[in-house]
Formats: C-alpha cells, sequence, structure tokens
C-alpha cells in the first residue's frame, strides 16, 4: 500500500478503538471522563487527517484511475482489503467506492474476467453497505436491495462463458454471485429460485469438472443452508411443488444430521422444529416448550455464537410466536416465560464487551429493535424499558446529543406553555388533562423524552464510527436519512413510544415543506406537528453546535466569548429560517433574552452530567 493509505488504515483503526466509549470504564469515573474527553479531541484530529487523506490521495487516484498501472490498482485492492475484513469492516464506505470505480475501468478496458472479480467485489460491499437499512419498510429500500441483486446478476450471467474463463478464480467469483443473488434479494421466491438454480449448478458434472480446485461441496453445503432459511415460504400459497420441495430437500440435508447428534447444533435445531411447526407435523404447545428450553439452554453471559442466538435471537422468536398466535397473549405462563427470555436477552446483550460488538452483534441488536414484541396490560418488559439502556450502550454520543436536544424542547415547550397553556392541544391526550400545572408537567416530560427518542432510528443503522472516521459519502447520506423513518416505524409500533413517532418522522422535514426529509411526512396530518416543530429547531441548534465547536476546536481553544458569540449566530439564523425551515411560532420564543439565554446556556454547558447518567447506567 502507498503511504496515505496506510496511513489512513492506521487512523481509521485507532478511531475504531477510540470511540469505544466505554473503554476504561471500570478505572472509575473521572478517569474514565478524562479518557472519552481526550478521546473525542483525538477523533476530531484523525478524522480531519482521513478527509484530507482521501481528498489528496484516493480521490485524485480515482480521477486518473483509466490510466493507472497495475502497480496503482494492486494498491487500491489491498488497501480496499485492509478497510472491509467481513467482521469489523473498518471503512465499508471507502470499499465500496473503490470497487465501483475499478468496475468503471474494466468495463471500459473491456477486461471480462476483472470485471466479474469486481462484480462479486462491489456486491458484497453493498449487501453490508445495505445492513443500515434493515427492517425499514421495503418499499422504501427497495432500490438499495434491487442494485445489490443486480449487481451480483450480471456477475452471476457470465455463466453461459464458464468453459472459457482462463482463471479458476473467476469460475468461483461466477458461482458465488449466483449465490448471492438470494441474499441480496427480499423477495422469497426469488430467493428459493436463485437457490435452486445454484443447486443444480454446483451438482452437475460439468461445471465440476471445469473448475475441479473450487470447493463444490461447500459449496453445496452452504447453499443448501441458504436455502434452508426459506423455510418461511412453506407456510405462504402460491408456491410450485418444485419449489417446496427444493426447500423441505435442503432443510433435511442441514437439519437431519445435527438434530440426529447427541449433542446438536442450536443453529440448527431450532430451524428445524420451527419447519416441523409450519408445515405441522407438531403443534403450537410443543413448539413453544421446545424453544423454552432452547432459550434456557446456556448462561446469559455465554457470549459466544450458540451463545448469543439462543439468549438474543431465540427470545425474538418465541416473542414472534405469541405475537402470530394471539390465544398465546392470555396465558399466564407464555406471559411469565416471555419477559424472562426478554430480561434474560438484555442481560446477554449488555454482557458483550464493547469491542467485541462485531456483525453479528449488530445483526441481533437490529433484529431486537425491529421485532421487538411488545405485549401491554401486563408485566412484560416495555419496548421503551428495552431501547433506553440500548441506546446509552451502543450509542453514548448520540445519547449525550440527544439528551441536549431534550432540554432544549423542554424549555422551547415551557416557552410555548406559558404563553397559550393549550398550545398543544391538538395532542388528544394532552387536551384530556384538565389541571394545568398537571398538564404542564406531562407535556414538559414529554418534550425532553421527545429530544431523547428523535434520532432513534440512528442507532439501528451504526453509522457513529465511520462519521467519526471521515464524511459520509452521497450513498451513505441517503441511506442516512430514513433513519427518521426507521424510528418512525420502529417506535411507532409499540403503545410505550408511539407517541414520539411523530417527532422522529418530520424532525427534519422543514415547516413549509419544500427541503429536508422524509416525503412521507405530512406535517397538517400530524397532532403532534408542534412539538414536532419544536424538535426541529432543537436538534438543528443541536447538532449546527457540535459541527462549529468541532471545527473550532480544531483550530483554536474554546473562549467563554466565542462560544457566546457562536450561539448567538446560530440563534440569528434559526429566526432568519422561519416560515421556510422553521416554524414562526416556534422561532418567535428565541426573541424572548431569558429564553435565548437558557438554550445558551445548554449548548455551552459542561456536558459531564450525561457522562455521569452514562457511567452509573452501565455500571447498573
Amino acid at each position: 500500500m502507498l503511504e496515505y493509505q496506510l496511513k489512513y488504515v492506521k487512523n481509521t483503526e485507532e478511531i475504531a478503538k477510540l470511540s469505544d466509549f466505554y473503554s476504561g470504564i471500570g478505572d472509575g469515573y473521572d478517569a474514565w471522563l478524562a479518557g472519552r474527553q481526550q478521546a473525542a479531541q483525538k477523533i476530531r484530529a484523525l478524522r480531519q487527517e482521513n478527509v484530507q487523506l482521501l481528498e489528496d490521495g484516493l480521490f485524485k487516484t480515482l480521477d486518473e484511475l483509466y490510466d493507472a498501472s497495475p502497480e496503482v490498482i494492486a494498491d487500491l485492492e489491498e488497501f480496499s482489503d485492509a478497510l472491509m475484513d467481513w467482521q469489523i469492516n473498518l471503512d465499508i464506505g471507502v470499499y465500496v467506492t473503490i470497487h465501483d470505480a475499478l468496475l468503471r475501468v474494466y468495463r471500459l478496458r473491456r477486461d471480462r474476467e476483472a470485471m466479474i472479480r469486481e462484480l462479486y467485489k462491489l456486491g458484497m460491499g453493498l449487501f453490508y453497505q445495505n445492513r443500515i437499512v434493515d427492517g425499514i419498510d421495503k418499499d422504501l429500500v427497495r432500490q438499495y436491495h434491487f442494485q445489490n441483486e443486480m449487481v451480483f446478476t450480471e456477475a452471476g450471467s457470465y455463466l453461459k462463458y464458464f468453459a472459457s474463463m482462463e482463471k479458476e478464480e473467476t469460475k468461483g467469483y461466477i458461482i458465488r454471485s449466483l449465490a448471492n443473488i438470494a441474499i441480496a434479494s427480499h423477495d422469497l421466491k426469488r430467493k428459493v429460485a436463485a437457490s435452486s438454480r445454484v443447486l443444480q449448478i454446483v451438482q452437475d458434472d460439468y461445471y465440476r469438472n471445469l473448475a475441479p480446485g473450487l470447493p463444490w461441496d461447500a459449496f453445496l453445503r452452504k447453499t443448501n443452508q441458504q436455502m434452508s432459511a426459506n423455510r418461511a415460504i412453506l407456510s405462504k400459497g402460491g408456491l410450485t411443488s418444485d419449489d417446496l420441495a427444493a426447500v423441505l430437500e435442503s432443510c433435511h440435508e442441514v437439519f437431519t444430521p445435527e438434530v440426529t447428534k447427541s449433542d446438536p447444533n442450536i443453529r440448527w435445531l431450532w430451524p428445524y422444529y420451527e419447519m416441523e411447526y409450519t408445515c405441522g407435523f407438531v403443534d403450537l404447545e410443543t413448539t413453544m416448550e421446545r424453544l423454552e428450553k432452547l432459550i434456557d439452554l446456556y448462561p446469559y453471559d455465554q457470549l459466544d455464537y450458540s451463545g448469543l442466538y439462543a439468549n438474543v435471537q431465540l427470545p425474538i422468536y418465541y416473542g414472534t410466536l405469541m405475537r402470530d398466535n394471539p390465544s398465546t397473549n392470555n396465558d399466564t405462563g407464555y406471559i411469565r416465560f416471555l419477559d424472562h427470555a426478554y430480561r434474560k436477552m438484555m442481560q446477554a446483550l449488555k454482557a458483550v464487551p464493547v469491542g467485541e460488538m462485531d456483525d453479528f452483534y449488530y445483526y441481533l441488536v437490529r433484529l431486537v429493535i425491529s421485532d421487538f414484541f411488545e405485549l401491554p396490560g401486563t408485566d412484560v418488559i416495555t419496548y421503551r424499558e428495552v431501547i433506553a439502556p440500548l441506546m446509552k450502550r451502543l450509542a453514548g454520543n448520540l445519547y449525550i446529543r440527544s439528551r441536549k436536544t431534550g432540554k432544549i424542547m423542554k424549555t422551547l415547550t415551557a416557552a410555548a406553555l406559558e404563553e397559550n397553556i393549550g398550545f398543544f392541544d391538538d395532542i388528544p391526550w394532552a387536551a384530556e388533562i384538565t389541571d394545568p400545572k398537571e398538564k404542564k408537567e406531562a407535556l414538559l416530560s414529554y418534550a425532553e423524552d421527545a429530544g431523547l427518542y428523535h434520532d432513534f432510528g440512528l442507532i439501528k443503522m451504526n453509522l457513529t464510527r465511520i462519521s467519526q472516521t471521515r464524511n459520509l459519502f452521497d450513498e451513505e447520506y441517503q441511506r442516512m436519512t430514513l433513519h427518521t423513518v426507521s424510528g418512525y416505524e420502529d417506535l411507532n409500533k409499540r403503545a410505550s413510544t408511539e407517541k414520539w413517532a411523530d417527532i422522529a418522522l418530520g424532525h427534519q422535514k422543514w415547516y413549509d415543506g419544500t427541503d429536508g426529509y422524509p416525503d412521507i411526512y405530512k406535517r397538517l396530518g400530524s397532532p403532534y406537528r408542534q412539538m414536532t416543530d419544536i424538535a426541529a429547531v432543537a436538534a438543528w441548534l443541536t447538532d449546527e453546535w457540535e459541527d462549529r465547536e468541532e471545527l473550532h476546536d480544531l483550530n483554536m481553544p474554546d473562549t467563554k466569548s466565542t462560544a457566546g458569540s457562536r450561539t448567538e449566530d446560530m440563534i440569528k439564523e434559526a429566526c432568519d429560517s422561519e416560515h421556510t425551515r422553521f416554524s414562526p411560532l416556534i422561532t418567535q420564543f428565541l426573541a424572548d433574552q431569558k429564553v435565548t439565554d437558557l438554550v445558551a446556556e445548554i449548548l455551552q454547558g459542561d456536558t459531564e452530567c450525561y457522562y455521569k447518567e452514562l457511567f452509573e447506567g452501565v455500571q447498573g
């Protein structure tokens, strides 16, 4: 690798270590806080250097890539590999950028074998990059999955040239791409069709004889595993007998060897039980009992793959079974076990050291956030009780920023209520509160929590380290904007959090609707629009303060006077954007010097109290 590439990798690895928010927490609060503050300063400096390294090194090279020598391309390949290890994934965005550029070059050069290799690598990069949009309304993210599917499909289409390919490695990329159409697609029928085709190919002696060095038996085993993952389709209509037979045959190949062992792998034992239930061979009661035994098979602090599967993934499946079978929702035995399983799940998630939170861990987190089944009217742990500690554990910086946003929202809400106690009476539950004191207390508490959850959708995306490493690329930014929809969908599904859903959805949309995101937020259709208007102002002030503070601190130490001037400029900008970006009903409160002073105090104030909350939360 070249010097700038080595430096970028080193910086990125260091940022990954520094971004471990709870590193050194065992040394006590004072030492941990000092370490966090020092880490933040180092991250800012490394990030600025990384931005410059990409600008002067990578982007310049990519602009001149068509005429690049084999040595330059080899360096780029090695650079991208160093950033993408399929587990930690230091920088997926740079990996995708490099292989997208190389693909374009090889298209122009008409180098077919190189194109196939780059299509495969680009497809894998897009697959991991698209993890951040998992769990979001499929219609809104269809374009990303379709792009990924088409990249693999194009690489697989070169199967017709299989015999003429010189390199066995290229033939392997064709087979793997054909198999990966199934992982990129979100359509069950297409998944089945893709896996069926690959199963035929990998068992065909014609292809095996053309590339005897390829791991054909491994291809067969993994494709059967991939096909068995489509077992949910067994309970759906519209399938051909061949499709059903193909799925069942793969399930037999994968599960039977495991379930006949004296110590079967839980990873395949539960799918076997699920398949039996789906096909009607075993009743619900037996399936629930089996699942309960598997969930209790491992202690919560067994943190290997099997332990996390049993302690996190299986409790979510248990809740899904209860959701899909309402008759279980009144059974005290099932209710008690659900609560037990969920609490054990939370113990397991919190037991994983931050440095070991790999791709599988974040897959589990996304599963919990997306699929958690809340059972209102019972003592079962609620969604809010689940997400609050997860937010602290996984997104310390986001928690601090959101708490600050919540404080500003509380201040602006107080100003609105002082002018008109019925200011928020479009909200049904607020209108029902007749006592002014009680109404004020309820709305102030609500506003502060609304600030805490306004960016909730970012937790599932896990973009913090990337944004600490460099600026987000356009493709990443477009995916990131969907955090508003993600947060809305997840909060709105559960009774304990639904009242914050509209704030999560609409806080980035402009007041006049001409800009911002998402398009699906319709201000006049939301009873929470006034509070969402407040969130828009508060979130902008908090984000702007962070951005400007970072730029300032990279150049000179901050002072009370410069911080005050910066705050005044920001508040003026917010007021100047009334009627367009921000509601004039909200910005008018910033004209009150008392309110402005309170907002300035929050922005400029020491964040130590929030660090204390995080420290005590983790220690507890």
